[in-house]
């Protein structure tokens, strides 16, 4: 189902019923109620077959109170009983029409002698008889909204049609309340098994209109305007026809619709048995109307003529070869049967008419637009039949989300178990798979497949069940260090039902899996919680079933309990929300890749972004910057060294600018997942299933051939090969050359389309494969999250500021507007570091981080290289909770080495989800004025840390759109 036909189903059935006014006497409203019609009935007839809220019904109690609140009020039906005072219902439906012309009248009644004084006309619309079944109001609203609706649904959205010819409002009223009821359950059953509650619903919405005929003339205007969608025609044998009640107008109409489809199921019912013979005759199945199985007999016609049973394939001589009840029984089938039974059932349109019936448009459409002299043989008939098919159920599976159903395991590549929150991943990973056709890339890059791995997400729900269960909320909000959360979680139990649909998916799932946090606060749009909560790689590999559902059921209850680790609650703190209002999500998802004697690993994998906040030269910010590297993503999340490279020019690499800075900047090891059948415990050690290697290791693995370069050292160059004689480098010489792969072309594009969809920029997470001897790619989004920077507009003019008042200036600037309140510096001295004893800073800035978020008061951070490097003679390893307090941070030089921004880690997208200030001050740039703060008086002084309270604010600005900033001393 295309992303187009569902946005169709969104528009079907523009007129709602969502106001009613009830005309009756007190007495007629005390029978209605006593008798379950109002309002409970109504509203369960709603919920339970159409999904869909009941309209609000209000009530007078005569007729000149209901023509005032028609004055007062919208309505979009009025309902009226025959006691409404002393004015006739005529008179009343007259006066209703000269206030609201529009606006259908029906007549309600449950005493039959009074049809003999009452007609249809003079205001009156529609004459119905409650003759005890609870559903009558839920039956006329149905019709009402169906008569409105059906041109435009029909139009639209190639709906289906029921026609009803009848005149008796006695029986009409019966047979309408028993259609709509069939209707909505046999629609609601034959639905797809598995799709989500919004796609059910949006599938209910398109199930078949009926239309109500009292005359020979509005029967056949009814089968004129819409005989090709219709699916079934209910007729009694005897109605006006040109103002006359005929005898025979029932065979007449049906003599007319053979004409024009003579294929069309019809349903002969009549009181008069002398009409049995010649309906048959004509193809019609005759029932009487006073039959006492009419209700299951009219219920066998719909699933036996109309197509809401299973298919039956069958012949002219009434063989029944086998039977189908869904799609893929119907393609199996097709392939099975023999000539005859195929050109029996295609040349009546069977097979399109039975797709109609179960709201399959597009593949019904597809096949009746051919006909059996299209095709040179019966060969080509059932070839067709069986693409087709075919093709729209991968469509399905590459588009639609489906409720969990192990039945589908096989087949689906989505699927949500629970009926919670998908958490802020989960949200990005399904908008991702289900409009990731509508990026049309496929044409452009036919060479690759571009897809969301397969996934399965358990919603918030299971995790809301799972705290309950093991009465775990005590100690998860409590003080708790992260291990005493991590062993009570462990020792937590799932249902047996959780545990045999992880036992049933391991069963088929025999591949990597990720086992990842998708919390409802983490990449919200404003607040992305990137790195802070757990993630587990599983080889999935041990021969042992209980052995894997044992890995996955800890991986999960150890995400769940990441929710309340220190570091989460840290960050929670640092935004408007509170740890009791986080509820996590789990994706389960396929790790992309191949496997290499015992390692599995995609070819490169990264993070992109729409947006560069670092343009250098003519490259301007629109063409993004994606931070790729060999194997898995971790390389990139953790911060080590990666190529940063903006995908509209690939051959521009800064880092790569000489032979020295290639040296130093270029990826030297590589993440991948260990198979080795493990058959520990999973713990919170995120690298236990992991193998971090160096790059010598993959060049047997034949990986490495557009990736690698090697050193050559008397002539001191670097040659894009792996087969020459030095140390290797991962250049990624040629996933940057669009004539050897088309990875950068197809990162620009995706995020250009991606920005357009989501109205803002955005950030990818990526893995690549390929295999350069089949020429075959695999394109996978892991994630996808807005990329969103706040603040307000501000422009400054350096000419107009005292250079002896600025402490730092930089033309590298991320963040907008003037940080206010900021009288505490912590900042390190470059001058005074030790590149290798970086890690011992680390817990002072954690206890000052701290301290300060207590004190509620915000701070400047200003040290050498880069900020949360896991590489600690790159910088401070510090964790994103360890700084959070900080409302600007600078980097800057390092005495001996140059250091490449924190782009691409889960560090820097916590700076911009934050709108922390992040400033660059690089050797382009004036100097920090570090001889200026050692002169103020400190806190605190540790080593080359200090802590400095001033008496006044630092002015920070930024300015984001020319990217440059300047923080002034406070005498300014």
């Amino acid at each position: 189902m295309s992303g187009l036909t569902w946005v169709k189903f969104e528009r079907l059935n523009p007129f709602k019923v969502r106001e009613v006014l009830l005309v009756s006497s007190p007495f007629d409203r005390f029978v209605l109620e006593e008798n379950d019609i109002l309002p409970m009935t109504l509203h369960r007839d709603f919920e339970q077959l159409i999904s869909s809220q009941a309209p609000r019904i209000s009530h007078a109690s005569d007729a000149d109170d209901a023509l005032n609140l028609m004055q007062e009020r919208r309505f979009d039906l009025v309902i009226t009983m025959s006691r409404i005072g002393s004015m006739n219902v005529n008179e009343f439906g007259m006066k209703m029409k000269s206030i609201h012309p529009e606006i259908p009248v029906v007549l309600l009644t449950y005493n039959t002698r009074e049809l003999a004084h009452l007609k249809i006309g003079g205001g009156i619309d529609r004459v119905f008889v409650w003759s005890g079944d609870t559903s009558i109001l839920f039956a006329i609203i149905s019709l009402i909204e169906d008569e409105r609706n059906v041109g435009h649904d029909v139009e639209s959205g190639d709906v289906q049609v029921m026609v009803l010819v009848e005149d008796s409002p006695r029986f009409y009223s019966k047979y309408l309340t028993r259609f709509y009821k069939n209707l909505a359950r046999q629609t609601s059953r034959l639905i797809y098994g598995g799709l989500n509650a919004h796609h059910k619903m949006l599938r209910l919405r398109s199930r078949a209109k009926v239309l109500l005929a009292t005359n020979y003339e509005d029967a056949l205007d009814a089968v004129n305007k819409y005989g090709r969608n219709i699916i079934g025609l209910f007729t009694d044998g005897r109605f006006p026809r040109k103002n006359v009640m005929e005898e025979d107008s029932g065979l007449k109409l049906m003599d007319e619709v053979r004409g024009l489809y003579p294929h069309l199921p019809i349903l002969f019912m009549s009181t008069e048995e002398h009409n049995r013979i010649p309906s048959e005759e004509k193809g019609a199945v005759y029932i009487n109307k006073h039959d006492r199985q009419l209700h299951a007999k009219i219920n066998q016609f719909m699933a036996s003529r109309m197509g809401f049973g299973d298919f039956i394939f069958s012949d002219s001589e009434n063989n029944h070869y086998m039977s189908a009840s869904n799609l893929n029984e119907l393609r199996d089938g097709i392939e099975q049967i023999p000539e005859k039974s195929l050109l029996y059932h295609a040349e009546r349109n069977h097979f399109s008419h039975w797709l109609r019936t179960r709201t399959e448009f597009e593949v019904a459409a597809a096949i009746r637009e051919k006909k059996i002299n299209d095709f040179p043989s019966s060969d080509g008939v059932r070839n067709f039949m069986i693409e087709s098919i075919q093709t729209f159920l991968r469509m399905q599976r590459r588009q639609t989300i489906f409720d969990y159903n192990p039945e589908l395991a096989h087949s689906s590549n989505f699927q949500r178990l629970g009926k919670g929150s998908l958490g802020g991943k989960g949200r990005g990973l399904a908008f991702c798979f289900s409009r990731i056709h509508e990026l049309e890339l496929h044409s452009k890059y036919p060479e690759v497949r571009i897809d969301v791995p397969r996934t399965l997400i358990l919603a918030t729900d299971r995790f809301v069940s799972f705290l309950e269960r093991n009465n775990l909320s005590e100690i998860a909000l409590s003080e708790a260090d992260d291990n005493e959360i991590s062993e009570a979680f462990l020792k937590g139990d799932f249902s047996d039902d959780d545990l045999k649909i992880m036992k049933g998916m391991l069963e088929i799932v025999t591949w990597p899996i990720a086992v990842r946090s998708s919390s409802m606060l983490e990449d919200a749009l404003h607040q992305p919680f990137a790195g802070v909560y757990s993630t587990f790689m599983l080889p999935n590999d041990h021969p042992s079933l209980d052995c894997r559902v044992k890995h996955l059921s800890q991986s999960i209850k150890l995400v769940y309990a990441s929710t309340f680790f220190k570091k989460a609650k840290q960050y929670v703190a640092a935004t408007p929300n509170s740890i009791e209002e986080e509820r996590m999500a789990v994706v389960i998802q396929e790790i992309v890749g191949t496997k290499k004697e015992n390692l599995f690993y995609p070819t490169v994998s990264g993070v992109a972004r729409s947006h560069n906040h670092y343009p250098v030269g003519d490259i301007k910010s629109s063409d993004g910057l994606a931070a790729v590297a060999f194997g898995l993503g971790r390389t990139v999340a953790e911060g080590e060294k990666c190529l940063r490279v903006s995908p509209a020019h690939p051959h521009r690499v800064h880092q790569f600018s000489n032979v020295t800075s290639t040296f130093n900047s270029s990826q030297r090891k590589f993440w991948a997942v260990q198979l080795n059948e493990f058959d520990g415990d999973i713990t919170s050690d995120p690298n236990l299933t992991m193998h971090h290697a160096e790059i010598n290791e993959a060049i047997s693995h034949g990986q490495l051939d557009l990736l690698a370069s090697t050193y050559i050292s008397q002539d001191d160059r670097i040659v894009h090969s792996i087969h020459r004689e030095g140390p290797k480098l991962l250049t990624m010489h040629g996933i940057r050359d669009k004539k050897k792969s088309p990875l950068m072309p197809l990162l620009s594009e995706i995020l250009e389309k991606l920005e357009t969809r989501l109205s803002t920029p955005v950030e990818i997470e990526f893995a690549y494969a390929f295999c350069q001897e089949l020429g075959i790619h695999r394109f996978a989004l892991l994630q996808m999250r807005p990329l969103v920077s706040d603040g307000v507009d501000v422009n400054y003019d350096k000419s107009e500021i005292d250079e002896s008042q600025i402490l730092l200036q930089t033309k590298q600037a991320l963040g907008n507007g003037v940080i206010p309140d900021i009288k505490d510096v912590i900042y390190v001295n470059p001058e005074k570091l030790d590149r290798l004893r970086t890690q011992d800073l680390v817990k002072i800035i954690e206890k000052l981080n701290s301290q300060l978020l207590n004190e509620n008061r915000p701070y400047l951070l200003i040290g050498p290289g880069r900020w949360g490097s896991s590489d600690s003679s790159l910088g401070i390893p510090v964790s994103w909770s360890q700084i959070s307090g900080a409302a600007a941070i600078v980097e800057c030089e390092m005495v001996d080495i140059k250091v490449e921004p924190s782009q691409g880690t889960h560090f820097f997208q916590n700076i911009v989800s934050f709108g922390v200030g992040y400033l660059t001050v690089s050797d382009t740039d004036p100097s920090v004025d570090f001889e200026w703060l050692e002169s103020q008086p400190s806190v605190e002084k540790y080593g080359p840390l200090c802590h400095l309270r001033l008496e006044e604010d630092l002015p920070i600005l930024i300015d984001s759109k020319n990217q440059q900033a300047v923080i002034l001393k406070p005498s300014i």
